[in-house]
């Protein structure tokens, strides 16, 4: 895979957020390409990685370079397809020289400051291309999925850590009994302490929030709280301030930020709606094949069109891209 300067340019923006609505488009075509994704997001995990370093800086140049040479190189070192690993690891080099050179303009640029304006403490992480994964500085580990992203002040203070999200995001709070975490999304205000939870936002229509571990507090400005416990998935509506609670698979709602999906003994059907969370695509499948063809497999980064092609050789059922992010699956004829 080679990437000309053209397609580096729209990356660079991409990753800055600068780009304008023609250039955003030609980004758009080429993140279409799944493989093209798939590279984008391994460049944004490292890009986020940086941005959270910057933010914490201390003066001390080689400190930084060292740390940073030795995330790129674990970065690399992590177990891929053979195959994958030759083609994406000089890609993951020159991205993360061309992040680090973006690093040391932000580092000189606040050493020479002399009084950093509170503003300059805000910082904002975006998901392109894929889910990204990012850890704040109290340790608590946020996971973005596609088009999200996560507003927030680096420093956090005394009382509270609070973060805005758009999109969906999965969060594993570190635990502080002195300083709650509270998420605002679309006027919910989720308050926790320590606990891993699913956030979902469905458009202007709703929001989803699914406890897997711990308890939170959920606040829809009525001066009333609801909590959540694991197990249960609360719906909001921003436009009604309804608010209700109930029993779901909150597997199913966060697995997409799991390291792995494990199938046993599943029909098609429910294993193609755990698929369709994990790739971020829609999945259309006849009916008459939603309770047939029990499969047992476990996913951790192989492409989807690499799971449907050996499901489709154990059993006959065919299957097509289209062009508008989703797939069929229909029986072989």
């Amino acid at each position: 895979m080679a990437i000309d300067n053209e397609h580096w340019n729209l990356i660079i923006g991409a990753l800055k957020g600068t780009l304008d609505a023609s250039s955003q488009q030609e980004f758009d075509r080429w993140s279409a390409d799944p493989e093209n994704r798939r590279f984008f997001a391994r460049i944004s995990g490292i890009w986020n990685d940086i941005q959270r370093r910057a933010a914490a800086y201390e003066p001390d140049r080689e400190r930084l370079w060292q740390q940073l040479r030795q995330r790129i190189e674990a970065g690399n070192a992590a177990p891929q397809p053979r195959v994958r690993k030759r083609r994406w690891m000089p890609l993951l080099r020159t991205a993360g020289l061309i992040a680090a050179s973006v690093v040391l303009t932000l580092l000189v640029a606040r050493e020479w400051s002399a009084a950093p304006a509170p503003e300059e403490h805000r910082q904002e992480l975006h998901a392109f291309g894929g889910k990204s994964r990012a850890t704040l500085a109290d340790g608590s580990t946020v996971w973005l999925q596609n088009g999200s992203s996560l507003l927030f002040d680096t420093r956090f203070d005394r009382k509270e850590r609070r973060v805005a999200l758009q999109g969906e995001g999965f969060f594993e709070v570190a635990r502080d009994a002195e300083r709650p975490f509270i998420v605002d999304v679309k006027g919910l205000h989720i308050r926790v302490h320590g606990t891993k939870f699913n956030v979902r936002t469905l458009g202007d229509e709703a929001v989803t929030v699914s406890l897997v571990e711990g308890s939170v507090a959920l606040d829809a400005g009525n001066g009333m709280q609801q909590w959540l416990r694991p197990g249960e998935i609360a719906r909001y509506t921003p436009s009604t301030h309804d608010l209700r609670i109930m029993s779901g698979n909150v597997e199913l709602e966060s697995c997409w930020a799991a390291g792995k999906l494990v199938f046993t003994q599943q029909p098609l059907g429910e294993i193609c709606r755990y698929l369709s969370r994990w790739y971020d695509i829609r999945i259309d499948i006849a009916p008459a094949l939603i309770h047939n063809y029990a499969y047992t497999f476990t996913i951790t980064d192989e492409p989807l069109e690499e799971i449907l092609r050996i499901m489709s050789r154990i059993n006959p059922i065919d299957y097509s891209f289209s062009d508008n992010n989703s797939v069929s699956i229909t029986e072989l004829e």
